[in-house]
């Protein structure tokens, strides 16, 4: 009895465990296709943003300086 109780209880363990790596092993590659992409396409936008912003200021400044 004590032997078959054993075994059941390292099997749970077992699948425990497989669920508990599948989680981190997702985890990981969320990371990888996911959020880092949709962090660095985030901070291109902004960046591009940004720079439209300061041509259309130089280009308003340099209309304002020709009137």
């Amino acid at each position: 009895m004590s032997s078959h109780l054993a075994m059941v209880y390292w099997s749970g363990m077992l699948v425990l465990f497989f669920f508990w790596a599948y989680g981190i092993a997702s985890f990981i590659l969320d990371l990888k296709n996911k959020i880092v992409p949709g962090i660095i396409q985030y901070r291109r936008g902004r960046r591009r943003e940004k720079a439209k912003q300061e041509q259309d200021d130089e280009r308003d400044e340099r209309e304002k300086q020709l009137y």
